[in-house]
């Protein structure tokens, strides 16, 4: 007799003897997810309306997500030290912490793989999301809602206690104040890794070299903490292997978003945000399976663009986004579906590259000093500056700002933003409120009026600029 979740995690890209050989973990994990057989019929049919399981790369990270949440479940019971990360992250200390000791350590943004599983996957997301709301982050105070899934997740019991925790204080406030309170609450070690994004207006690709100094020191001090706390020795070996890896990954998200604007569009941004936010928010599966996933997709969608098979019409306006939805698919179909080609997110396209080599020699100034050109950590003007060149680079025909209403890095550009890049680029901007988490008050319903108008506007604007 087969099992409740078979038929689900078969979509995932799970085999039987996969399935078999997991069963008892898979079942302990379910349990404690409260994931029972009318979760998995519900499963079945949100994964097949909103992602395309017909291709081979979306199966495997689809099913890389769902290792992942299990991993995550069961990770204090199997052992492992436990290491959380805040979102957005500096690229590369949560991959180094795991490459020096990957059979000792579980490391991930545990916010952002219950997003993307019980989110894009179960579509059961709301519990976790009250229980936040009930246990220190109450709703309507304009609170960080993949934070209060992350406060959700602790209090249901269904993610470990770390045994560290690292907050992201060079972008995200919020963040640290939630994890002030979990470590009030927990008992776990916090390290608040500080930073600052204040520079004229301007400013960017240049920065102040005390900025990467005070950066770089920050972020070695994590280092410090892990070897303290964990008695793991983050060195050069285990540094190199995650920036390997991590180049590795990324290259084959910045081909697939290069195929994702041809003409039509051959595959939904859905799909090129889980590959992105599996390197983000996972430094197990994402090393494991994510360079192989997402290659297997680049083949595929290749074929597509060689067949001329679209998931938009022919010359449909060339849109990018801030960032796809992390928990609701629908969202961005719905802007597909308005006749948009959402072809790529701010966070798909590929970074600008280092203008010299580095002349820093410690792991923390290095990387300091990549996320000072990099432009997100920089200032709201790094910001601008990075969706401005976006535009040039690929042709777009427009942006949706789609920014993050409860938070302050990304709410204070949210009409600025829009200004400079059409007064400077030329280019129409929709600045739109929403949740990149939690789309309860902020779904595809919500939203659509917006963003059909903005649709209908890009062609008209097409059209005419044909005549």
């Amino acid at each position: 007799m087969g099992n409740y979740y078979d038929k689900l995690l078969k979509i995932c890209g799970f085999e039987d003897k996969e399935i078999k050989k997991e069963k008892l973990r898979i079942d302990k994990a379910f349990e404690r997810l409260k994931l029972g057989p009318e979760d998995m019929r519900i499963a079945e049919e949100w994964v097949r309306q909103n992602h395309d399981v017909d291709l081979v790369g979306v199966r495997k990270l689809l099913g890389a997500w769902v290792r992942e949440l299990i991993d995550l479940v069961l990770a204090k019971d199997e052992g492992k030290k436990i290491v959380y990360y805040g979102f957005p992250s500096i690229q590369g200390p949560g991959m180094a912490i795991k490459a020096a000791a990957p059979d000792e350590l579980y490391v991930s943004c545990p916010d952002v793989v219950l997003c993307h599983t019980l989110g894009q996957i179960f579509n059961k997301l709301t519990p976790v999301l009250e229980a936040g709301e009930e246990n220190g982050l109450p709703p309507g105070h304009g609170l960080c809602t993949l934070q209060t899934i992350r406060v959700g997740g602790l209090a249901k019991g269904i993610i470990p206690v770390p045994d560290l925790v690292t907050a992201s204080s060079y972008y995200c406030d919020m963040g640290s104040k939630t994890d002030e309170l979990l470590h009030e609450k927990y008992g776990h070690r916090t390290v608040y890794v500080d930073g600052s994004m204040d520079s004229r207006w301007g400013e960017y690709p240049e920065y102040l070299p005390q900025r990467v100094e005070f950066l770089g020191a920050q972020l070695n001090k994590l280092f410090e903490a892990v070897r303290e706390v964990l008695g793991v020795e983050v060195n050069s070996e285990a540094w190199d292997k995650a920036m390997s890896t991590s180049r590795q990954l990324f290259r084959s998200i910045g081909q697939l978003t290069r195929l994702a604007m041809a003409d039509p569009m051959p595959i939904s941004s859905v799909e090129t945000g889980l590959a992105l936010q599996l390197a983000a928010g996972s430094t197990g599966r994402a090393i494991a399976e994510g360079p192989e996933a997402v290659d297997i997709l680049c083949q595929e969608v290749k074929q597509r663009v060689d067949r001329g098979i679209g998931v938009v019409e022919k010359g449909a306006p060339r849109v990018m986004n801030f960032a796809a939805s992390f928990s609701d698919p629908t969202i961005t179909h719905m802007m597909e579906n308005a006749g948009l080609a959402m072809a790529a997110t701010l966070l798909t396209v590929p970074p600008p590259k280092a203008i010299q080599l580095t002349t820093h020699i410690t792991p923390g100034e290095m990387r300091a000093e990549r996320e000072m050109q990099v432009g997100l950590y920089h200032s709201s003007f790094g910001l601008v500056k990075r969706f401005a060149d976006a535009v040039r680079d690929f042709n777009l025909d427009g942006i949706i700002w789609g920014y993050q209403y409860n938070c302050r890095p990304l709410a204070q550009p949210s009409h600025f933003l829009k200004k400079w890049v059409e007064d400077n680029v030329g280019v129409p901007v929709l600045s739109l409120e929403m949740d990149l988490y939690d789309s309860r008050n902020y779904n595809a319903g919500a939203l659509r009026t917006r963003v059909e108008a903005f649709a209908e506007m890009l062609r008209v604007r097409k059209t005419v600029a044909k005549i």
